[in-house]
C-alpha cells in the first residue's frame, strides 16, 4: 500500500506532518477530512525516492537573496497599511511555481486558518532561518511588526555582505587548486605513460623517482574506478554520519582546533552568535528565549551545545557574561563588552559591536590567509611538475650517456 506524507491542520490550530498508508490520495484526503483535519498537502513517498533524497541533497531552504527581496516587499506593503493576508496574496500573485512560492502558499493557508504569522513560518522551520519566526513573534507581541522586519533585513544584509567578502577572497585559490590538480592528473595519466613503454624497453634500471612516478601513473590509469568508489563511499559515510549529533560535535570540535583555519572558524561563529543574539534582544525577546533560538541557528554543534548550557545557567540566575565566560567559547574582550552591556542596559548595542569587531578581524585574517595560500599553491604546483619532468628526463639522460659511450 502506498505511503503518503501529509501536512495537516488540527482543530486546535496546530500544524503537523505525519505519514499514512492508503490505497490512493483521494481516499486518504477524505479519511483525514472526516477526522477533522484541514489538509494542506499530500505527498506520495516511496522507498527509492526516500533513499535518493537522503543521499542527494534537495532544495529545502529559501535562498538568502530571495528571502531578503520578499521581506523588503512585505515590509513595504505592511507599512502601507495592508493586512498580512492581503500582503501575502499580492506577493504570491507575482511569484511563479518555485519552492519559495509553494511554501509561501502553505504559510498563507495557515494564517488564513487562524495561525499567527510567526507560527506559520515556524512550522516551515527548515525552509527559513531559525531566527526569523522568533523575530516575527516579538514584532507581533509589541505591535511593531514592520520595524522588526526592517531590523531583520539589516541583519540579513550584513550577513550577505560578510559572505560575499569571504567567497570573493577564496574563489581564486580554489580555482588555482582545481587547475593544479587537473594539471597533475593530466601529466600522470596522459603524458607519463607515453614514456613508460620507452623506459621498459630499454632494459636499464630506472631511478627511484622515475619508478615512483610511473607507479603512481599506473595506479591512476588502471585503478580510477577504485578511487571513484572510495570517494563515493566517503561522501555517503559523511552524509550518513552528519545526521548523528555525536559525530557532528566531534567533527566541529576538530574544525575549531585546526591550525590557521580553526581560529577563523571560531571568529565566524562568535560573530554569528553575537549578531543573532543582539538582533533578537533588540527586538524585545528575553535573553533566555533568545539563547534558545540562537542555539538552533548556529551551524557549529560545539557552539550549539555550549549555548544550551549557557541558557540553563542564565535560567538559574547567573549573568550572561558569567555563563559565556565559563564555556570559554567567547574571548575575554567579548566577555568584558557583554558585561558592560548588561550593566548599562545596552546589551543589544554591545553585542552588535562585538559582532562587527570579529567580522573585521575575520575579513582581515581571510585576506592574509589567502595571501599565503596563493604562493604556496604555486610553489606546490611548481615542485610537483618539476619532479614529474625530472623523473622523465633522468632516464633519458642516462640512455643518452650509454649510447654515447
Amino acid at each position: 500500500m502506498p505511503k503518503y506524507e501529509c501536512r495537516l491542520g488540527t482543530a486546535q490550530g496546530d500544524v503537523v506532518v505525519e505519514e499514512f498508508l492508503a490505497p490512493d490520495e483521494g481516499i486518504l484526503k477524505s479519511q483525514l477530512q472526516d477526522k477533522g483535519y484541514f489538509v494542506f498537502s499530500i505527498t506520495p513517498k516511496t522507498a527509492w525516492l526516500d533513499w535518493i533524497s537522503y543521499l542527494i541533497p534537495q532544495k529545502k531552504t529559501v535562498s538568502m537573496k530571495d528571502f531578503v527581496i520578499f521581506n523588503q516587499e512585505f515590509a513595504a506593503l505592511l507599512r502601507a497599511g495592508l493586512p498580512v493576508l492581503m500582503a501575502l496574496d499580492i506577493l504570491l500573485s507575482r511569484k511563479g511555481e518555485d519552492f519559495f512560492s509553494r511554501v509561501l502558499n502553505q504559510i498563507r493557508d495557515e494564517v488564513k486558518s487562524g495561525n499567527s504569522l510567526s507560527e506559520a513560518f515556524k512550522n516551515h522551520g527548515k525552509a527559513f532561518p531559525t531566527v526569523y519566526p522568533a523575530t516575527l513573534a516579538a514584532g507581533e507581541r509589541s505591535g511593531e511588526l514592520v520595524s522588526v522586519i526592517e531590523r531583520y533585513l539589516f541583519f540579513m544584509r550584513t550577513l550577505m555582505t560578510i559572505r560575499k567578502k569571504i567567497i570573493s577572497a577564496i574563489i581564486y585559490p580554489i580555482i588555482l587548486l582545481v587547475l593544479s590538480i587537473g594539471l597533475i592528473v593530466l601529466l600522470l595519466v596522459f603524458i607519463v605513460p607515453k614514456f613508460a613503454s620507452l623506459f621498459q624497453g630499454s632494459g636499464a634500471e630506472l631511478p627511484l623517482l622515475t619508478r615512483a612516478v610511473l607507479g603512481l601513473s599506473s595506479f591512476m590509469q588502471y585503478s580510477w574506478p577504485l578511487l571513484v568508489a572510495l570517494v563515493a563511499a566517503a561522501v555517503i559515510a559523511m552524509r550518513v554520519s552528519s545526521h548523528k549529533p555525536r559525530f557532528k560535535l566531534l567533527l566541529d570540535g576538530i574544525r575549531l582546533k585546526m591550525p590557521l583555519l580553526g581560529k577563523n572558524i571560531r571568529r565566524y561563529n562568535l560573530a554569528q552568535m553575537t549578531r543573532t543574539l543582539g538582533t533578537l534582544v533588540a527586538g524585545g525577546i528575553p535573553v533566555v528565549t533568545a539563547l534558545d533560538v540562537v542555539a538552533d541557528a548556529m551551524s557549529n554543534e560545539v557552539y550549539r551545545v555550549d549555548l544550551r548550557q549557557v541558557k540553563e545557567w542564565v535560567m538559574e540566575g547567573e549573568a550572561l557574561w558569567e555563563s559565556l565566560e565559563k564555556t570559554r567559547m567567547v574571548t575575554p574582550l567579548a566577555v568584558e563588552m557583554i558585561q558592560v552591556g548588561e550593566a548599562t542596559g545596552s546589551l543589544a548595542e554591545m553585542l552588535e559591536q562585538v559582532s562587527q569587531f570579529y567580522d573585521e578581524q575575520l575579513s582581515t585574517a581571510v585576506e592574509r590567509l589567502v595571501a599565503l595560500i596563493e604562493p604556496a599553491l604555486l610553489l606546490f604546483m611548481a615542485i610537483v611538475i618539476a619532479l614529474v619532468v625530472l623523473s622523465v628526463y633522468m632516464p633519458l639522460f642516462e640512455m643518452y650517456n650509454i649510447m654515447g659511450q
